[in-house]
Protein backbone atom coordinates (compact mmCIF):
# COMPACT_ATOMS: atom_id res chain seq x y z
CA UNK A 1 0.00 0.00 0.00
CA UNK A 2 3.08 1.97 0.41
CA UNK A 3 3.03 2.62 -3.34
CA UNK A 4 -0.50 3.78 -3.52
CA UNK A 5 0.49 6.60 -1.02
CA UNK A 6 3.15 7.41 -3.01
CA UNK A 7 0.65 7.74 -6.14
CA UNK A 8 -1.43 9.91 -3.94
CA UNK A 9 1.46 12.22 -3.27
CA UNK A 10 2.75 12.22 -6.71
CA UNK A 11 1.72 12.14 -9.90
CA UNK A 12 5.43 11.36 -11.09
CA UNK A 13 5.64 7.74 -12.75
CA UNK A 14 9.44 7.85 -11.89
CA UNK A 15 8.91 8.85 -8.45
CA UNK A 16 6.18 6.47 -7.86
CA UNK A 17 8.45 3.63 -10.40
CA UNK A 18 11.39 4.25 -7.07
CA UNK A 19 9.63 2.91 -4.64
CA UNK A 20 10.46 -0.99 -5.14
CA UNK A 21 13.92 0.74 -5.90
CA UNK A 22 14.17 2.13 -2.76
CA UNK A 23 13.21 -1.17 -0.77
CA UNK A 24 15.59 -3.15 -2.99
CA UNK A 25 18.29 -1.03 -3.33
CA UNK A 26 19.90 -1.87 0.27
CA UNK A 27 19.39 -5.84 -0.61
CA UNK A 28 21.93 -4.62 -3.33
CA UNK A 29 24.14 -3.47 -0.94
CA UNK A 30 23.80 -5.28 2.09
CA UNK A 31 22.95 -8.67 0.91
CA UNK A 32 25.91 -10.27 0.65
CA UNK A 33 27.27 -9.01 4.03
CA UNK A 34 23.88 -10.21 5.86
CA UNK A 35 24.82 -13.66 4.34
CA UNK A 36 28.45 -13.45 6.21
CA UNK A 37 26.78 -12.01 9.25
CA UNK A 38 23.71 -14.92 8.85
CA UNK A 39 26.61 -17.66 8.56
CA UNK A 40 29.28 -16.07 10.92
CA UNK A 41 26.90 -15.52 14.16
CA UNK A 42 23.67 -16.02 15.66
CA UNK A 43 20.86 -16.65 12.89
CA UNK A 44 18.42 -15.56 15.70
CA UNK A 45 19.99 -12.54 16.81
CA UNK A 46 20.38 -11.43 12.87
CA UNK A 47 16.26 -11.85 12.64
CA UNK A 48 15.45 -9.96 16.13
CA UNK A 49 17.84 -7.17 14.55
CA UNK A 50 16.26 -6.68 11.41
CA UNK A 51 12.29 -6.92 12.67
CA UNK A 52 13.60 -4.53 15.25
CA UNK A 53 14.65 -2.15 12.49
CA UNK A 54 11.57 -3.11 10.41
CA UNK A 55 9.35 -2.19 13.48
CA UNK A 56 11.33 1.31 14.06
CA UNK A 57 10.65 2.11 10.87
CA UNK A 58 7.26 1.40 10.48
CA UNK A 59 6.56 2.98 14.13
CA UNK A 60 8.17 6.36 12.32
CA UNK A 61 6.55 6.60 9.23
CA UNK A 62 3.37 6.66 11.66
CA UNK A 63 4.70 9.29 13.82
CA UNK A 64 5.92 11.10 10.20
CA UNK A 65 2.39 10.94 8.53
CA UNK A 66 0.69 11.75 11.85
CA UNK A 67 2.80 15.41 11.90
CA UNK A 68 2.06 15.80 8.52
CA UNK A 69 5.93 15.53 7.57
CA UNK A 70 5.15 12.58 4.91
CA UNK A 71 6.53 13.43 1.57
CA UNK A 72 7.73 11.82 -1.28
CA UNK A 73 11.51 12.09 -0.15
CA UNK A 74 10.31 11.02 3.43
CA UNK A 75 8.56 7.93 2.50
CA UNK A 76 11.57 6.77 -0.20
CA UNK A 77 14.24 6.91 2.94
CA UNK A 78 11.96 5.23 5.44
CA UNK A 79 11.37 2.38 2.61
CA UNK A 80 14.54 2.58 2.23
CA UNK A 81 15.26 1.42 5.99
CA UNK A 82 12.35 -1.28 5.67
CA UNK A 83 14.40 -2.44 2.75
CA UNK A 84 17.51 -2.89 4.71
CA UNK A 85 15.66 -4.86 7.41
CA UNK A 86 14.46 -7.09 4.51
CA UNK A 87 18.05 -7.42 3.25
CA UNK A 88 19.01 -8.74 6.56
CA UNK A 89 16.18 -10.50 7.46
CA UNK A 90 15.95 -13.01 4.42
CA UNK A 91 19.07 -14.79 3.67
CA UNK A 92 18.94 -15.78 7.71
CA UNK A 93 15.40 -16.86 7.40
CA UNK A 94 15.63 -18.71 4.40
CA UNK A 95 19.01 -20.40 6.20
CA UNK A 96 17.15 -21.27 9.17
CA UNK A 97 14.21 -22.76 6.84
CA UNK A 98 16.31 -25.45 5.76
CA UNK A 99 17.40 -26.42 9.05
CA UNK A 100 14.06 -27.10 10.28
CA UNK A 101 13.00 -29.44 7.53
CA UNK A 102 14.48 -32.70 6.73
CA UNK A 103 15.86 -32.00 3.02
CA UNK A 104 13.58 -34.21 1.32
CA UNK A 105 11.19 -31.68 1.94
CA UNK A 106 12.93 -28.60 1.63
CA UNK A 107 10.62 -27.45 -1.56
CA UNK A 108 7.35 -28.29 0.02
CA UNK A 109 8.29 -25.83 3.62
CA UNK A 110 9.54 -23.22 0.70
CA UNK A 111 6.30 -23.34 -0.74
CA UNK A 112 4.50 -23.34 2.31
CA UNK A 113 6.54 -20.51 3.56
CA UNK A 114 5.05 -18.96 0.41
CA UNK A 115 1.65 -19.90 0.90
CA UNK A 116 1.63 -18.30 3.85
CA UNK A 117 3.13 -15.03 3.29
CA UNK A 118 1.12 -14.71 -0.08
CA UNK A 119 -2.56 -15.75 2.60
CA UNK A 120 -0.33 -12.45 4.12
CA UNK A 121 -0.33 -10.43 0.67
CA UNK A 122 -4.30 -11.44 0.85
CA UNK A 123 -5.35 -10.36 3.62
CA UNK A 124 -2.81 -7.23 4.22
CA UNK A 125 -3.89 -5.12 1.40
CA UNK A 126 -7.35 -5.25 1.78
CA UNK A 127 -6.75 -4.53 5.54
CA UNK A 128 -4.35 -1.83 4.33
CA UNK A 129 -6.74 -0.40 2.15
CA UNK A 130 -9.47 -0.26 4.66
CA UNK A 131 -7.37 1.66 7.35
CA UNK A 132 -6.02 3.82 4.71
CA UNK A 133 -9.65 4.92 3.48
CA UNK A 134 -10.92 4.99 7.15
CA UNK A 135 -7.94 6.31 9.59
CA UNK A 136 -5.53 7.50 6.99
CA UNK A 137 -1.85 6.51 6.27
CA UNK A 138 -1.00 7.36 9.44
CA UNK A 139 -3.21 4.99 10.93
CA UNK A 140 -2.09 2.35 8.96
CA UNK A 141 1.21 2.40 9.47
CA UNK A 142 0.73 2.54 13.40
CA UNK A 143 -1.47 -1.11 12.96
CA UNK A 144 1.72 -2.01 10.79
CA UNK A 145 4.29 -1.16 13.76
CA UNK A 146 1.89 -2.88 16.25
CA UNK A 147 1.64 -6.05 14.14
CA UNK A 148 5.18 -6.52 13.96
CA UNK A 149 5.65 -6.12 17.49
CA UNK A 150 4.10 -10.04 17.47
CA UNK A 151 7.43 -11.25 15.64
CA UNK A 152 9.91 -8.72 17.49
CA UNK A 153 8.84 -10.46 20.79
CA UNK A 154 8.70 -14.24 19.75
CA UNK A 155 12.22 -13.57 18.42
CA UNK A 156 13.27 -12.73 21.80
CA UNK A 157 11.64 -15.71 23.29
CA UNK A 158 12.61 -18.26 21.10
CA UNK A 159 16.35 -19.37 21.50
CA UNK A 160 16.51 -22.63 18.89
CA UNK A 161 19.18 -24.80 18.56
CA UNK A 162 23.11 -25.16 18.70
CA UNK A 163 23.36 -26.12 15.12
CA UNK A 164 21.29 -23.05 13.82
CA UNK A 165 24.21 -21.33 15.13
CA UNK A 166 27.16 -21.87 13.57
CA UNK A 167 28.05 -21.07 9.70
CA UNK A 168 30.37 -24.28 8.99
CA UNK A 169 30.17 -28.14 10.35
CA UNK A 170 33.12 -28.81 12.13
CA UNK A 171 34.58 -25.35 12.92
CA UNK A 172 34.75 -24.93 16.66
CA UNK A 173 34.08 -21.25 16.56
CA UNK A 174 31.82 -18.74 13.94
CA UNK A 175 33.66 -17.23 11.31
CA UNK A 176 35.23 -13.75 11.66
CA UNK A 177 32.57 -11.19 9.74
CA UNK A 178 35.09 -10.14 7.28
CA UNK A 179 36.25 -13.07 6.38
CA UNK A 180 32.64 -15.21 6.07
CA UNK A 181 32.01 -12.02 3.57
CA UNK A 182 35.08 -12.32 1.59
CA UNK A 183 34.40 -16.46 1.61
CA UNK A 184 31.41 -16.09 0.16
CA UNK A 185 32.45 -13.61 -2.69
CA UNK A 186 35.06 -15.87 -3.40
CA UNK A 187 32.60 -18.98 -3.47
CA UNK A 188 30.29 -17.13 -6.22
CA UNK A 189 33.47 -16.38 -8.38
CA UNK A 190 33.91 -19.93 -8.72
CA UNK A 191 30.76 -21.45 -8.19
CA UNK A 192 29.60 -21.35 -12.10
CA UNK A 193 25.96 -23.20 -11.44
CA UNK A 194 25.58 -20.36 -8.94
CA UNK A 195 26.11 -17.97 -10.99
CA UNK A 196 24.08 -19.61 -14.17
CA UNK A 197 21.05 -19.33 -11.21
CA UNK A 198 21.96 -15.89 -10.62
CA UNK A 199 21.87 -15.02 -14.66
CA UNK A 200 18.68 -16.62 -14.72
CA UNK A 201 17.31 -14.65 -11.78
CA UNK A 202 18.26 -11.24 -14.04
CA UNK A 203 16.13 -12.75 -16.81
CA UNK A 204 13.07 -13.36 -15.56
CA UNK A 205 13.32 -10.67 -12.22
CA UNK A 206 14.01 -7.59 -14.29
CA UNK A 207 10.85 -7.93 -16.95
CA UNK A 208 8.27 -9.02 -13.62
CA UNK A 209 9.07 -6.19 -11.64
CA UNK A 210 7.71 -3.36 -14.48
CA UNK A 211 4.58 -4.84 -12.87
CA UNK A 212 5.15 -3.65 -9.24
CA UNK A 213 6.55 -0.69 -10.35
CA UNK A 214 3.99 0.70 -12.04
CA UNK A 215 0.50 -1.14 -10.75
CA UNK A 216 -0.32 1.95 -8.56
CA UNK A 217 -0.49 3.95 -11.68
CA UNK A 218 -2.54 1.53 -13.72
CA UNK A 219 -4.80 0.81 -10.59
CA UNK A 220 -5.73 4.59 -10.42
CA UNK A 221 -5.10 5.84 -14.03
CA UNK A 222 -6.61 3.32 -15.70
CA UNK A 223 -8.89 1.14 -13.52
CA UNK A 224 -9.88 3.98 -11.20
CA UNK A 225 -9.28 1.93 -7.96
CA UNK A 226 -9.52 3.88 -5.01
CA UNK A 227 -8.01 2.96 -1.93
CA UNK A 228 -10.20 -0.24 -1.36
CA UNK A 229 -10.01 -1.12 -4.82
CA UNK A 230 -5.93 -1.07 -5.23
CA UNK A 231 -6.09 -3.48 -2.09
CA UNK A 232 -8.17 -5.69 -3.73
CA UNK A 233 -5.92 -5.84 -7.09
CA UNK A 234 -3.29 -7.15 -4.66
CA UNK A 235 -5.24 -9.42 -2.68
CA UNK A 236 -5.74 -11.05 -6.20
CA UNK A 237 -1.84 -11.56 -7.04
CA UNK A 238 -1.92 -12.92 -3.62
CA UNK A 239 -4.54 -15.35 -4.45
CA UNK A 240 -2.86 -16.16 -7.45
CA UNK A 241 0.04 -16.96 -5.54
CA UNK A 242 -1.58 -19.00 -2.97
CA UNK A 243 -2.94 -21.02 -5.92
CA UNK A 244 0.85 -21.49 -7.33
CA UNK A 245 1.90 -22.38 -3.88
CA UNK A 246 -0.15 -25.34 -3.54
CA UNK A 247 0.83 -26.23 -7.04
CA UNK A 248 3.89 -26.07 -6.43
CA UNK A 249 4.46 -29.24 -4.63
CA UNK A 250 2.90 -31.72 -7.32
CA UNK A 251 5.10 -29.28 -10.26
CA UNK A 252 8.67 -29.82 -8.36
CA UNK A 253 8.24 -33.87 -8.18
CA UNK A 254 7.74 -34.03 -12.18
CA UNK A 255 8.51 -30.83 -13.92
CA UNK A 256 12.32 -29.96 -14.14
CA UNK A 257 13.26 -25.99 -13.11
CA UNK A 258 14.22 -25.09 -16.32
CA UNK A 259 10.61 -25.47 -17.55
CA UNK A 260 8.78 -24.70 -14.49
CA UNK A 261 10.79 -21.27 -14.64
CA UNK A 262 9.86 -20.85 -18.52
CA UNK A 263 6.70 -21.34 -17.96
CA UNK A 264 6.44 -18.92 -15.09
CA UNK A 265 7.75 -16.31 -17.46
CA UNK A 266 5.35 -17.21 -20.57
CA UNK A 267 2.37 -16.91 -18.03
CA UNK A 268 3.72 -13.46 -16.21
CA UNK A 269 4.17 -12.00 -19.91
CA UNK A 270 0.97 -12.96 -21.14
CA UNK A 271 -0.70 -11.62 -17.23
CA UNK A 272 1.04 -8.26 -18.42
CA UNK A 273 -0.44 -8.10 -21.80
CA UNK A 274 -3.56 -9.19 -20.90
CA UNK A 275 -3.65 -6.18 -17.86
CA UNK A 276 -3.14 -3.84 -20.57
CA UNK A 277 -5.23 -5.06 -23.07
CA UNK A 278 -8.25 -4.38 -20.55
CA UNK A 279 -10.48 -1.92 -18.64
CA UNK A 280 -12.82 -4.25 -16.78
CA UNK A 281 -12.24 -4.99 -13.07
CA UNK A 282 -12.40 -8.83 -13.32
CA UNK A 283 -10.38 -9.23 -16.28
CA UNK A 284 -7.76 -7.26 -14.57
CA UNK A 285 -8.03 -9.01 -11.47
CA UNK A 286 -7.71 -12.15 -13.27
CA UNK A 287 -4.48 -11.27 -14.98
CA UNK A 288 -3.04 -10.30 -11.70
CA UNK A 289 -3.97 -13.67 -10.08
CA UNK A 290 -1.97 -15.51 -12.98
CA UNK A 291 0.73 -13.00 -12.61
CA UNK A 292 1.46 -14.04 -8.44
CA UNK A 293 1.35 -17.90 -9.28
CA UNK A 294 3.34 -17.22 -12.29
CA UNK A 295 5.94 -15.10 -9.95
CA UNK A 296 5.46 -17.36 -6.46
CA UNK A 297 6.62 -20.12 -8.70
CA UNK A 298 9.46 -18.78 -10.90
CA UNK A 299 11.07 -16.96 -7.34
CA UNK A 300 10.72 -20.17 -5.66
CA UNK A 301 12.30 -22.38 -8.41
CA UNK A 302 15.12 -19.36 -8.43
CA UNK A 303 15.19 -20.07 -4.90
CA UNK A 304 15.50 -23.54 -4.56
CA UNK A 305 18.62 -23.56 -7.59
CA UNK A 306 20.51 -21.29 -5.18
CA UNK A 307 20.01 -23.55 -2.60
CA UNK A 308 20.55 -26.78 -4.08
CA UNK A 309 24.17 -25.35 -6.20
CA UNK A 310 26.19 -24.92 -2.74
CA UNK A 311 26.78 -26.48 0.43
CA UNK A 312 25.32 -26.20 3.67
CA UNK A 313 28.83 -23.90 4.74
CA UNK A 314 28.26 -21.14 2.44
CA UNK A 315 24.37 -21.38 2.26
CA UNK A 316 23.08 -18.17 3.64
CA UNK A 317 25.89 -16.23 2.21
CA UNK A 318 24.82 -17.73 -1.44
CA UNK A 319 21.40 -16.75 -0.82
CA UNK A 320 22.62 -13.50 0.23
CA UNK A 321 24.83 -13.38 -3.42
CA UNK A 322 21.03 -14.57 -4.94
CA UNK A 323 19.45 -11.83 -2.86
CA UNK A 324 21.84 -9.53 -4.31
CA UNK A 325 21.41 -10.06 -7.86
CA UNK A 326 17.72 -10.07 -6.84
CA UNK A 327 17.37 -6.87 -5.57
CA UNK A 328 19.62 -5.64 -7.86
CA UNK A 329 17.16 -6.59 -10.83
CA UNK A 330 14.43 -4.74 -9.47
CA UNK A 331 16.54 -1.77 -8.90
CA UNK A 332 17.16 -1.67 -12.34
CA UNK A 333 14.43 -2.36 -13.16
CA UNK A 334 12.47 0.51 -11.04
CA UNK A 335 14.80 2.60 -12.90
CA UNK A 336 14.32 1.73 -16.38
CA UNK A 337 10.90 1.13 -16.14
CA UNK A 338 9.86 4.18 -14.34
CA UNK A 339 12.04 6.45 -17.25
CA UNK A 340 10.20 4.52 -20.08
CA UNK A 341 7.04 5.38 -18.35
CA UNK A 342 7.66 8.87 -18.04
CA UNK A 343 8.57 8.78 -22.01
CA UNK A 344 6.27 6.69 -23.76
CA UNK A 345 3.44 6.14 -20.94
CA UNK A 346 2.59 3.16 -18.56
CA UNK A 347 0.93 0.92 -20.81
CA UNK A 348 3.61 0.59 -23.71
CA UNK A 349 6.02 -0.03 -20.50
CA UNK A 350 4.16 -2.70 -19.68
CA UNK A 351 4.29 -4.11 -23.44
CA UNK A 352 8.07 -3.28 -23.61
CA UNK A 353 8.21 -5.39 -19.88
CA UNK A 354 6.24 -8.28 -21.65
CA UNK A 355 8.47 -8.49 -24.12
CA UNK A 356 11.89 -8.58 -22.58
CA UNK A 357 10.74 -12.10 -21.09
CA UNK A 358 11.35 -13.52 -24.40
CA UNK A 359 15.36 -13.68 -24.30
CA UNK A 360 15.49 -15.75 -20.75
CA UNK A 361 12.81 -17.89 -23.22
CA UNK A 362 15.26 -18.34 -25.75
CA UNK A 363 18.03 -18.67 -23.23
CA UNK A 364 17.08 -21.54 -21.09
CA UNK A 365 19.33 -24.94 -23.27
CA UNK A 366 22.38 -22.89 -22.84
CA UNK A 367 21.64 -21.01 -19.29
CA UNK A 368 19.76 -23.99 -17.41
CA UNK A 369 19.58 -24.38 -13.90
CA UNK A 370 21.53 -26.53 -11.99
CA UNK A 371 20.12 -29.82 -10.54
CA UNK A 372 22.29 -31.06 -8.23
CA UNK A 373 22.03 -34.29 -6.27
CA UNK A 374 21.50 -33.92 -2.71
CA UNK A 375 24.80 -35.97 -1.60
CA UNK A 376 27.12 -33.71 -4.20
CA UNK A 377 26.98 -31.23 -1.51
CA UNK A 378 27.12 -32.78 1.50
CA UNK A 379 30.81 -32.18 2.88
CA UNK A 380 33.54 -35.14 3.90
CA UNK A 381 35.57 -35.01 6.58
CA UNK A 382 39.05 -35.32 6.02
CA UNK A 383 42.17 -35.79 8.26
CA UNK A 384 44.50 -33.25 9.76
CA UNK A 385 47.64 -32.76 7.60
CA UNK A 386 50.78 -34.72 8.98
CA UNK A 387 53.15 -32.02 10.44
CA UNK A 388 56.12 -31.95 12.46
CA UNK A 389 55.29 -28.61 14.36
CA UNK A 390 51.81 -27.24 14.55
CA UNK A 391 51.28 -24.03 13.69
CA UNK A 392 49.08 -21.51 15.10
CA UNK A 393 45.70 -20.76 13.55
CA UNK A 394 46.99 -17.36 12.70
CA UNK A 395 50.17 -18.31 10.94
CA UNK A 396 50.55 -17.69 7.52
CA UNK A 397 49.92 -16.84 4.92
CA UNK A 398 50.52 -20.80 3.82
CA UNK A 399 51.49 -22.17 0.91
CA UNK A 400 50.58 -26.24 0.18
CA UNK A 401 52.95 -28.08 -2.72
CA UNK A 402 51.42 -31.35 -3.98
CA UNK A 403 54.32 -32.93 -6.49
CA UNK A 404 52.72 -35.28 -8.93
CA UNK A 405 54.21 -37.74 -11.31
CA UNK A 406 51.98 -39.02 -13.73
CA UNK A 407 52.17 -40.88 -16.90
CA UNK A 408 52.29 -40.38 -20.53
CA UNK A 409 48.92 -41.72 -21.48
CA UNK A 410 47.20 -39.58 -18.23
CA UNK A 411 48.81 -36.62 -19.29
CA UNK A 412 45.53 -35.00 -20.69
CA UNK A 413 43.25 -36.17 -17.70
CA UNK A 414 45.11 -35.13 -15.33
CA UNK A 415 45.17 -31.44 -16.98
CA UNK A 416 41.40 -32.03 -16.80
CA UNK A 417 40.81 -32.97 -12.99
CA UNK A 418 43.57 -29.87 -12.14
CA UNK A 419 40.51 -27.79 -13.92
CA UNK A 420 38.52 -29.03 -11.64
CA UNK A 421 41.00 -28.86 -8.67
CA UNK A 422 41.59 -24.93 -9.65
CA UNK A 423 37.38 -24.21 -8.57
CA UNK A 424 37.31 -26.27 -5.69
CA UNK A 425 40.46 -24.89 -4.20
CA UNK A 426 39.74 -21.41 -5.04
CA UNK A 427 36.00 -21.66 -3.70
CA UNK A 428 36.94 -23.23 -0.42
CA UNK A 429 39.64 -20.81 0.45
CA UNK A 430 42.49 -20.39 -1.40
CA UNK A 431 43.41 -17.10 -2.39
CA UNK A 432 45.72 -17.86 -5.34
CA UNK A 433 46.35 -21.18 -7.38
CA UNK A 434 49.11 -22.68 -10.12
CA UNK A 435 49.91 -25.93 -11.59
CA UNK A 436 53.30 -25.99 -13.04
CA UNK A 437 55.17 -28.93 -15.45
CA UNK A 438 58.58 -30.24 -14.98
CA UNK A 439 60.60 -29.49 -18.06
CA UNK A 440 63.50 -31.35 -16.63
CA UNK A 441 61.41 -34.50 -15.86
CA UNK A 442 58.30 -35.51 -18.28
CA UNK A 443 55.23 -36.34 -16.43
CA UNK A 444 56.28 -34.47 -12.93
CA UNK A 445 53.77 -31.91 -12.21
CA UNK A 446 53.66 -29.46 -9.34
CA UNK A 447 50.11 -27.91 -7.95
CA UNK A 448 50.64 -24.88 -5.40
CA UNK A 449 47.67 -22.94 -4.00
CA UNK A 450 47.95 -20.29 -0.85
CA UNK A 451 45.75 -20.05 1.93
CA UNK A 452 45.84 -16.90 3.96
CA UNK A 453 46.35 -18.41 7.48
CA UNK A 454 47.08 -22.20 8.57
CA UNK A 455 43.70 -22.05 10.54
CA UNK A 456 41.77 -20.94 7.06
CA UNK A 457 43.85 -24.08 5.51
CA UNK A 458 42.06 -26.39 8.48
CA UNK A 459 38.72 -24.86 7.57
CA UNK A 460 39.24 -25.31 3.85
CA UNK A 461 40.18 -28.77 4.51
CA UNK A 462 36.62 -29.13 5.89
CA UNK A 463 34.51 -27.63 3.39
CA UNK A 464 35.61 -30.33 0.40
CA UNK A 465 32.50 -31.82 -0.52
CA UNK A 466 31.94 -34.95 -2.27
CA UNK A 467 31.98 -33.45 -5.65
CA UNK A 468 34.94 -31.94 -4.40
CA UNK A 469 36.57 -35.28 -3.01
CA UNK A 470 35.98 -36.91 -6.28
CA UNK A 471 37.95 -34.54 -7.92
CA UNK A 472 40.80 -34.83 -5.21
CA UNK A 473 40.62 -38.92 -5.81
CA UNK A 474 40.81 -38.75 -9.82
CA UNK A 475 43.91 -36.71 -9.01
CA UNK A 476 45.41 -39.46 -6.88
CA UNK A 477 44.13 -42.65 -9.17
CA UNK A 478 46.25 -40.31 -11.69
CA UNK A 479 49.61 -40.57 -9.99
CA UNK A 480 51.83 -43.15 -10.01
CA UNK A 481 52.85 -44.93 -7.01
CA UNK A 482 51.11 -46.31 -4.19
CA UNK A 483 51.54 -43.62 -2.14
CA UNK A 484 49.83 -41.07 -4.14
CA UNK A 485 51.10 -37.30 -4.86
CA UNK A 486 53.33 -35.77 -1.97
CA UNK A 487 52.11 -32.75 0.11
CA UNK A 488 54.20 -30.28 1.65
CA UNK A 489 53.33 -27.17 3.45
CA UNK A 490 54.78 -23.63 3.67
CA UNK A 491 54.84 -20.89 6.54
CA UNK A 492 55.76 -17.26 5.03
CA UNK A 493 58.61 -15.80 6.34
CA UNK A 494 57.12 -12.92 8.12
CA UNK A 495 54.32 -15.44 9.49
CA UNK A 496 54.61 -15.20 13.57
CA UNK A 497 55.63 -19.18 13.25
CA UNK A 498 59.00 -18.36 11.24
CA UNK A 499 59.44 -15.48 13.64
CA UNK A 500 59.28 -17.55 16.96
CA UNK A 501 61.49 -20.08 15.15
CA UNK A 502 63.85 -17.77 14.31
CA UNK A 503 63.86 -16.54 18.14
CA UNK A 504 64.11 -19.92 19.24
CA UNK A 505 67.48 -20.15 17.18
CA UNK A 506 68.97 -16.66 18.57
CA UNK A 507 68.47 -17.68 22.01
CA UNK A 508 70.51 -21.28 21.02
CA UNK A 509 73.05 -19.31 19.45
CA UNK A 510 73.15 -16.80 22.82
CA UNK A 511 73.48 -19.74 25.06
CA UNK A 512 76.34 -21.36 22.24
CA UNK A 513 78.00 -18.40 22.73
CA UNK A 514 77.55 -17.74 26.73
CA UNK A 515 78.92 -21.46 26.18
CA UNK A 516 82.22 -20.80 24.75
CA UNK A 517 82.96 -18.37 26.45
CA UNK A 518 82.82 -18.89 30.05
CA UNK A 519 86.12 -20.09 31.98
CA UNK A 520 85.24 -23.03 33.16
CA UNK A 521 84.91 -25.10 29.79
CA UNK A 522 87.47 -26.05 27.67
CA UNK A 523 88.09 -23.99 24.58
CA UNK A 524 87.16 -25.50 21.60
CA UNK A 525 89.38 -24.58 18.40
CA UNK A 526 88.62 -24.94 14.80
CA UNK A 527 90.63 -25.07 11.85
CA UNK A 528 90.39 -22.03 9.47
CA UNK A 529 91.30 -24.38 6.77
CA UNK A 530 89.59 -27.57 7.23
CA UNK A 531 86.89 -26.37 9.46
CA UNK A 532 87.14 -29.42 11.34
CA UNK A 533 87.92 -29.79 15.29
Amino acid sequence: MAGFVMARLTSVPSLVAAMPLAASLPGVIFALPAGGVSDATDRRLVLLSAKTLFFLGMAGLAVVTALGGLSPFALLVFTAMLGTAGAFSAPAWWATLGDLVPERLLSRSLGLDGLQWNIGQIVGPVLGGFLLASITAGGMFAVAAALTTAVVVFLFIWRGRSRFRLSTPGEAAAERMLGAIGAGARYLANAPALQVTCWRTVLFVFPACALADLLPLVGSRYLHAGPEGYGLLLSAIGAGSVVGALALPRLKDSVHLDKMLASSSFMYGGCMVLLVLTHNDLVAAVALAGSGGAWLIGVTTLNLGAREAVPAWVVSRALGAYLMVFQASIVLGSLIWGGIADAIGVKWSLLAAAATFVPGLLTVRWLGLPVVESGEMKVVPRAHPDVAVEPEAEDGPVMIVVDYKVSPENEEAFIEVMEELRVARRRTGASRWGVFEDVGERGRFVETFVVPSWGEYLVQRARYTAADQRALDASRGLTEGEDGPTVRYFIHPESAFSYRRRARWRRLRGVDRLLLSSPQLPQVHRSDETGEN
